[in-house]
């Protein structure tokens, strides 16, 4: 774990006023973990806080769950790359709220599981759960080791490089790896509820003093970022002459961004999340009624759209305050923003700006932990080697597992967070590295939940073919880098629909029973085993 000197090693480099901002925010961190660690006597405590949670702090955790670091340094580089139809994907929200809602929400209180995987066993067999369980732990270490590189990229920046960034590393993924192992599912939601409180005060001071430092302010911004052709929603194709269909469709999907892009990878994206990923079943989870999730729900719908819209105006400042200040030609785009900091930022607003970073990112990493923690013991550990035998015994041995489990889990998102950098920008990165998972995912779920054909061996098929598609799109073909996800789906649910055709298998009664519509009509909780 980390001491005294690794922290000296991470923050030099700063003034001592953003030191100490720094230093005392971790130090709070470990002191909620240290807080809940006497509470955690069994799975229910550990993994779901025994469903006590109000719908505050689970909502406002959640968006910090789901809006990392990666977004502080991504979204103003790539509104400055791309402009405003990055935006497009906060109209996300309008088609989510009704999915989430009606769909996944009251289907998963139904099913009453500790993960979404155990429903994929109950529904098909063990192996699409190990398969889903599987994709699931690659995609959050994924996202893991990006939330702990980034703000040490960040720190890295904002010193000159100065303190360490493998040292940064190390120590950021010990602190998060120590307090979410004694404290459980409660430490991360109440840090995550410090983290959200940080995140928009370093947030608002970065809009400030963006907009303080353009001469003309607003009105600059805005003109600035219009004669560059960054306010346009539209992204025309460049098309050779003489091009015909084939060509103006290959242009399409190799074009970066553009609408269709944006939506069908945000949409499909977090609609497989709120589905199939165990960070979002999860923290539902551990609310006290389903209309407490639907509040939470809202609360991290609104508290994502002012995150990203915030965030696209840091990016629209900083593309004018550098038509007046020379840009090193050799900066890469994600250390724009740090660099800023160190132009422009006062002593404590560095510090301040940091720790926000910091708690986007650690808010993150906690969540990722957590979850990953719960589908290795609940999805491996219990089905595989040791089934749980109730009594305090046995319930004081899974939690010491689960802290096990914590451990490795976070010290392989360190060692993972020390190689991402070869990777490509952090927008690259969030879709083909991280988001890349989720559409295969989201096509077995759509399978089990609404296919009465749909039998174990197609659906594993499918979700293999899937996975590997979205590999195949993401780094062996010249596609953009926002389609993978969506391809992954598509071949997913393809695959699957032909795969059951073709197989003589039919579903058992007692798997009927838990498709959505089945689930949905009974009176009392289709319980999983």
């Amino acid at each position: 774990m980390p001491n005294a000197a690794l922290f000296a090693q991470m923050i030099a480099g700063l003034p001592a006023i953003d030191a100490v901002i720094i230093v005392t925010y971790l130090a709070a961190l470990t002191t909620v973990g240290l807080y809940f660690s006497r509470r955690q006597t069994n799975l229910d405590d550990f993994f779901r806080a025994r469903q006590s949670m109000a719908w505050l702090p689970v909502g406002l955790s959640l968006m910090a769950a789901l809006n990392s670091g990666i977004d502080y340094l991504m979204q103003p580089a790539s509104t400055i790359r791309y402009g405003l139809i990055l935006l497009v994907g906060t109209s996300s929200w309008l088609f989510l709220y009704p999915w989430v809602s009606f769909v996944t929400l009251p289907f998963y209180r139904r099913l009453r599981v500790f993960t979404a995987y155990e429903f994929l066993e109950a529904r098909f067999d063990a192996r699409v759960r190990v398969l889903a369980a599987a994709i699931f732990i690659v995609w959050r270490l994924g996202w893991m080791a990006t939330a702990i590189y980034v703000p040490c990229l960040a720190i890295n920046a904002a010193t000159n490089g100065r303190a360490d960034l493998t040292t940064m590393i190390l120590v950021t993924g010990a602190l998060v790896t120590l307090y979410t192992m004694l404290g459980g599912i409660q430490a991360v939601i109440w840090n995550d509820v410090i983290q959200f409180c940080i995140m928009f005060g370093g947030l608002a001071a970065t809009v400030w003093i963006s907009l303080t430092h353009v001469p003309g302010g607003l009105a600059e911004i805005w003109t600035a970022a219009s004669q560059a052709g960054k306010t346009s929603f539209a992204a025309p194709l460049v098309l050779p002459a003489g091009a015909g269909l084939i060509d103006r469709v290959r242009v399409f999907f190799e074009q970066p961004v553009n609408v269709i892009a944006i939506l069908c990878a945000i949409v499909f994206g977090r609609m497989a999340g709120y589905t199939s990923d165990q960070v979002m079943v999860q923290r539902f989870q551990t609310t006290r009624s389903l209309d407490d999730s639907r509040r939470a729900f809202v609360i991290n719908a609104a508290g994502d759209a002012l995150w990203m819209f915030g965030l696209s105006f840091v990016g629209l400042a900083l593309l004018a305050y550098f038509n007046h200040h020379q840009l090193p030609a050799d900066l890469a785009p994600d250390k724009i923003l740090p660099y800023f900091m160190t132009q422009a930022f006062p002593a404590g607003a560095v510090g301040l700006v940091i720790a926000a970073i910091l708690a986007a990112s650690l808010s993150s990493i906690d969540s990722a932990i957590n979850a990953c923690t719960s589908v290795l013991v609940i999805d491996v550990y219990h089905r595989f080697v040791r089934p749980r035998r109730g009594g305090a015994a046995d319930d004081r041995h899974q939690v010491i597992v689960s802290r096990a489990a914590t451990v490795l889990l976070g010290t392989i998102g360190t060692v993972l967070a020390t190689n991402v950098s070869r990777i490509g920008t952090l927008l690259e990165i969030a879709n083909k590295l991280i988001n890349a998972f989720s559409g295969p995912l989201f096509g077995i779920y759509l399978l089990a939940m609404f296919s009465r054909r749909a039998t174990g061996g197609p659906t594993l098929l499918a979700g293999i073919v899937g996975t590997l598609t979205s590999y195949l799109v993401a780094y062996r073909t010249s596609i953009g880098f926002m389609w993978p996800s969506t391809f992954g789906l598509a071949a997913t649910l393809v695959s699957g629909w032909a795969l059951s055709r073709l197989s003589a298998a039919r579903p058992s009664e007692e798997a009927l029973r838990l498709t959505w519509r089945q689930v949905m009509r009974r009176d009392d909780a289709a319980v999983c085993p």
